[in-house]
């Protein structure tokens, strides 16, 4: 697969209403040993997000990515990764990052 190392990405740097969210685009290198890399089908956009957005769930660090589920397909692995491989099909909810430290 050919990997496109521009990613069109929204963020938060505080909490607030809808204005607050950005648009901006990102470098996205080859994923490190642990990692995979993903080339996105569908990202749902949920209340739950939006909670995160209006300060509903507080956030301890900015800026922050909101949307918590997605599917696609990998396109390159890293390599300590065994369990997927390139071509693979999959789906996740949640983002770690994104709910850690949250006051």
């Amino acid at each position: 697969m050919e990997t496109n190392n521009q990613n069109g990405v929204i963020r938060i740097k505080k909490q607030g209403a809808p204005s607050v969210l950005e648009y901006d685009v990102e470098k996205i290198d080859q994923p490190t040993a642990d990692q995979v890399m993903l080339q996105q089908k569908a990202i749902a956009l949920n209340f739950v997000d939006v909670m995160f957005r209006n300060g509903s769930f507080p956030l301890s660090s900015f800026p922050a990515t909101i949307g918590v589920e997605a599917a696609g397909v990998v396109e390159s692995v890293g390599t300590n990764v065994t369990e997927f491989a390139a071509g693979d099909r999959v789906g996740y909810f949640s983002r770690w990052e994104l709910m850690q430290n949250v006051g």
